[in-house]
C-alpha cells in the first residue's frame, strides 16, 4: 500500500512548478529544462512551462504506455497492412506485411530509429487500433498530472502532440525507472529478430561536429517543421545524473542544432562545480502537527528521503530553508494530501521546493469506537458458536 501511495505522491510533483535559474548559455531552443535526475530539481530553465509540439518525443510516451501493458516483451506478433499504412514522409524501420517481430523489437525501433511503423504497430496491437491506444497515452499522462500535455497519435506526426519541457523531463525521470525502458533509451544499435537493424544516429551527428560521443548516456530526438528540432537526453557530469529536454531549436542544414545545443548546455555545466548537498536528512521530523479529533493528538511529518539540492560548491554557506506546513490535520484529510512544502533558498532565492504529503492513516475517535464495537461483536459471535458447539456435543454413554 505504501509503495502505491509513494508512487501517487511522486506523480503529484507535476502540479507544483519548481523554480530554477535562467539558462545561462545562449541557445536557439525555445524551451529548455535541465533537471537533476535523482532529486528532480530543475537546475536551469528557459520557458519551462511553454507548450511545445513534441514531434517524435511523442514516442517516449508511446513506449511507456506500451511497456505498462505488455506482459512479455519477447512475444511475437505479425505485421499487418494497418501497421504500416499511410506513413509516407515519416521515418520508418522498414517493416513489411507478414514480418514476425517481438514487442521488444518494436520498442527499439520506435526509440532508436524513431520508426513511425514501429510506434503504429505497438498502438494497433496493444490498443486494438491507434485511436484506442492514444486514449491510453492520454490517460497515462493525466494520471501523472501532466496537465499541459496531450497526444493525438502514436508517432508524433500531428501538431496536436503537445507538452512542456518541464513535464517531459519529469515524465522521463519516471519512465527511466523501468529498467527495460532505460536500457533501450541508452542503446545505439539493435538488430530486430526479422533481420532489420535500427540505429540511433545522434552519435554520428556528434562525430561530424567533433562532439564527445560518450557524453550522452541516452537520448531521443524529434523533428517536424512546425516543432523544430528537439532532443531528450541524459548525462552524468561530475557524479551527478541529469535529464535535459531541448525543444524547438532552429533547423539547420544538418538537422543538428538540438544536439549541438544539448552539448553546449552540458559543457557549461561541466565547467561549474555543482554538488548534491543534503539539506535535511531522511527521518528528520519536519513538524509536529496538531490532529483534531484523532485517537492521537499529534502527527509527525517526517522526511521520507534525504532532501537534497543541486548547488554550486561556492554556495554551500548561503543555503537556508523555510518551512511552510499546515498547523492542523482534520478528519477531512486523507493519505496523499499536501501538508505543505519546504523552500530551499540560496542567497534568499528559492532554488527548490520540496512538497510534504500525508503518508499514514490517521484514526479518529468515531472510527475507533466503530472498530471496538466490531471486535466486541465478533467476540460475542465466537463465544456463542463455541457454547452451542459444547452443548450439542454428544455425551459418551457409560458401559
Amino acid at each position: 500500500m505504501k509503495k502505491i501511495i509513494y508512487s501517487i505522491i511522486l506523480f503529484f510533483i507535476f502540479i507544483t512548478p519548481l523554480k530554477a535559474k535562467e539558462l545561462p548559455v545562449d541557445v536557439t531552443a525555445d524551451a529548455v529544462v535541465l533537471m537533476n535526475a535523482q532529486t528532480k530539481q530543475v537546475v536551469y530553465e528557459k520557458n519551462p512551462d511553454k507548450k511545445e509540439i513534441m514531434a517524435s518525443l511523442t514516442k517516449l510516451m508511446t513506449a511507456y504506455t506500451a511497456m505498462n501493458r505488455i506482459k512479455n516483451l519477447d512475444q511475437k506478433i505479425t505485421i499487418k497492412q494497418a501497421d504500416i499504412y499511410n506513413l509516407w514522409g515519416y521515418t520508418v524501420c522498414g517493416l513489411e506485411v507478414g514480418d514476425k517481430v517481438t514487442y521488444r523489437d518494436l520498442l527499439y525501433g520506435a526509440l532508436l530509429k524513431s520508426g513511425a511503423d514501429a510506434a503504429l504497430t505497438l498502438a494497433n496491437h496493444i490498443g486494438g487500433n491507434e485511436e484506442n491506444f492514444v486514449k491510453l497515452m492520454n490517460e497515462d499522462a493525466a494520471s501523472l498530472g501532466m496537465i499541459n500535455t496531450h497526444f493525438a497519435d502514436s508517432y508524433g506526426g500531428k501538431e496536436e502532440n503537445i507538452s512542456t519541457a518541464r513535464e517531459m523531463a519529469l515524465f522521463l525521470k519516471i519512465a527511466l525507472n523501468n529498467k527495460d525502458f532505460k536500457k533501450i533509451f541508452g542503446t545505439r544499435t539493435y538488430h530486430m529478430t526479422n533481420g532489420l537493424e535500427v540505429i540511433n544516429y545522434t552519435s554520428a551527428i556528434e562525430t561530424f561536429h567533433g562532439l564527445d560521443t560518450s557524453l550522452l548516456t541516452g537520448n531521443k530526438s524529434g523533428f517536424t517543421l512546425p516543432a523544430g528540432l528537439l532532443l531528450a537526453s541524459t548525462a552524468k557530469i561530475n557524479g551527478i545524473e541529469y535529464i535535459l529536454i531541448v525543444c524547438k531549436s532552429e533547423v539547420n542544414s544538418y538537422y543538428s542544432t538540438a544536439i549541438v545545443e544539448t552539448h553546449k548546455i552540458y559543457d557549461y555545466v561541466s565547467t561549474q562545480k555543482f554538488i548534491e548537498k543534503t539539506i535535511i536528512p531522511k527521518g528528520t521530523i519536519l513538524k509536529t502537527i496538531n490532529v483534531e479529533g484523532g485517537t492521537t493528538s499529534e502527527y509527525a511529518a517526517i522526511a521520507d528521503e534525504d532532501i537534497k539540492a543541486t548547488i554550486l560548491e561556492t554556495d554551500q554557506d548561503k543555503i537556508t530553508y523555510d518551512y511552510n506546513l499546515t498547523d492542523t490535520i482534520t478528519n477531512e484529510n486523507k493519505i496523499g494530501d499536501n501538508l505543505g512544502y519546504i523552500d530551499v533558498l540560496v542567497d534568499g532565492n528559492i532554488i527548490y521546493t520540496y512538497n510534504i504529503y500525508l503518508t499514514d492513516n490517521i484514526f479518529y475517535e468515531h472510527e475507533s469506537h466503530t472498530i471496538i464495537l466490531i471486535f466486541v461483536g465478533l467476540a460475542l459471535i465466537i463465544i456463542i458458536l463455541f457454547s452451542v458447539n459444547i452443548l450439542n456435543k454428544p455425551k459418551k454413554s457409560k458401559k
